[in-house]
């Protein structure tokens, strides 16, 4: 399959199921598989898109980093928020370090269930809303572990915000002194 050219305006959505490197001859590349069953090949790595995305999304991707951890705690390879889209927060859950060539991203919206993987051992098989199912080489605990982050920080956002729409729905009355 031939890889897409990547222009600055490449990002993901929330039809995204999972970003994963891929390899050709002389460079790692990106395949986005979605949720309506397509996949593409980018001529670029799976940060880059993450990156773009949340660029187009308005933040950075350290700075939603830092609100995981704000959330979480000063975790390695922590979960983020994308975005909040339709009033749904857009979680990437990455299975390496997030800066890594070779890291995977998942979208927890997209994740149905996963079990211990029969193939391999060490291997971990993720079945998508969609009803695919696709092995990934993270340990059943690593993702365990990552999904409880991934819902820990989901929660804390939606959490934060409710607040935010109860100060403007509920503003503060101030008074004068008499």
């Amino acid at each position: 399959m031939k890889a897409k050219r990547v222009a600055k305006d490449t990002y993901l959505t929330l039809d995204t199921a999972m970003v994963r490197p891929v390899f050709n001859e002389f460079s790692i590349q990106a395949e986005v598989v979605t949720l309506s069953g397509t996949s593409t090949i980018f001529a670029t790595d799976c940060f880059t898109l993450v990156r773009n995305t949340c660029e187009f999304c308005g933040n950075t991707i350290g700075k939603a980093i830092k609100d995981s951890h704000e959330l979480v705690g000063q975790y390695h390879k922590v979960p983020i928020v994308i975005e909040n889209i339709k009033g749904e927060p857009f979680v990437l859950i990455p299975l390496m370090s997030p800066r890594s060539p070779l890291n995977t991203w998942i979208s927890l919206h997209a994740i149905e269930m996963h079990k211990k993987s029969t193939v391999a051992a060490g291997f971990t098989d993720i079945h998508f809303t969609n009803g695919k199912v696709i092995t990934v080489n993270a340990s059943f605990s690593t993702l365990n572990r990552q999904l409880v982050l991934a819902n820990a920080i989901r929660s804390g956002f939606l959490k934060r915000l409710e607040s935010r729409e109860q100060f403007f729905t509920h503003p503060v009355q101030l008074t004068t002194p008499k």
